[in-house]
């Protein structure tokens, strides 16, 4: 499907529990501010997913909060695996993905994206508010073993805290063949003062890239730049400020644990799935849903969050 602005919709991310162990300094909740305790089952989740697929929307990621707290997670990754999709993907914090890493594997999952803000147990200690480092490195290893890669290890740039450790995360990478994703902190849910002090660009680290790269191609999701190194190592980069393709370029749309489709992690509104679903399945109702929300998707001509821009409105570089 594609939406007023010729943009495909082939990406739906669901967030399955708002629940996590972490309070992460960068934290923006997906986007969601509200949350209640009447969420989707795993047949739910499997139903609107069929419906997806039905339009054509064939990738899949599962968030949070934190995914691995809700003890249905693998019936999930099961209901969805039973659509077969091109990409089945979670992103986790990792601390509980030595104990599910198989499971996710027998069950479909494809791969898995790692937050990882710092490979210094202390510096993620601060970051997370979790002395968890060890369980998350033994988490990796486990998620290579069986097979849920490529493996992205993402990590939010802060400012003073993380942002030297750049070179440090790319030969980290080589270990698993991994790619690495270096994220600019965005002032979602932050208050002005926190987002302040933390914000750093990433500006540095695509100079350096730039002088190493053998090769650099694009993603098609926000047009994010990929630099493929000497090392085989890729390394992604998401810029939103000044970043004329983020939104031009977006394919996705959003799923809350209590059903709520939305069309951007910047709005508010979306639709209730729930009365589609409850008590009895209006598969028509669905698909409808999901047409009228990719119509309500739209590239912002600009942005304006705590005083940066972002402009996004131009064609591919």
């Amino acid at each position: 499907m594609y939406d007023k602005f010729n943009r495909a919709m082939k990406n739906l991310r669901i967030s399955i529990t708002h629940d996590c162990s972490y309070t992460c300094l960068y934290c923006h909740r997906e986007g969601w501010n509200n949350r209640y305790d009447d969420i989707l089952s795993p047949g739910e989740i499997g139903i609107i997913s069929s419906v997806a697929r039905s339009l054509d929307i064939d990738e899949f990621k599962l968030t949070g909060g934190e995914p691995l707290l809700r003890k249905d997670v693998i019936d999930i990754v099961e209901k969805i695996a039973e659509v077969k999709p091109k990409d089945l993907s979670m992103t986790t914090n990792g601390f509980l993905l030595k104990d599910f890493a198989k499971d996710l594997s027998e069950a479909g999952l494809m791969r898995v994206n790692v937050s990882l803000p710092s490979l210094n147990r202390e510096r993620y200690r601060i970051i997370t508010g979790i002395d968890g480092l060890e369980n998350v490195l033994k988490g990796i290893d486990e998620a290579y073993n069986y097979n849920l890669k490529p493996i992205t290890l993402n990590v939010v740039l802060l400012r003073d805290i993380n942002d030297n450790e750049y070179k440090d995360f790319i030969e980290f990478a080589q270990r698993y063949e991994a790619k690495v994703r270096f994220i600019e902190l965005e002032p979602i849910v932050l208050n002005t003062e926190v987002f302040n002090k933390l914000y750093v660009s990433i500006d540095n680290i695509v100079k350096y890239l730039e002088e190493r790269s053998v090769c650099k191609v694009y993603r098609e999701l926000n047009m994010r730049p990929i630099y493929i190194l000497d090392n085989g190592i890729k390394v992604e980069i998401v810029k939103w400020l000044e970043n004329k393709y983020f939104c031009r370029y977006c394919n996705r749309v959003r799923l809350s644990p209590e059903g709520v489709l939305k069309p951007c992690v910047m709005v508010k509104y979306g639709i209730d799935l729930k009365p589609f679903l409850r008590p009895d399945i209006d598969f028509d109702k669905l698909k409808e849903a999901f047409i009228k929300i990719n119509q309500m998707r739209f590239p912002y001509n600009e942005i304006v969050c705590n005083g940066y821009k972002r402009d996004l409105t131009s064609s591919p570089p």
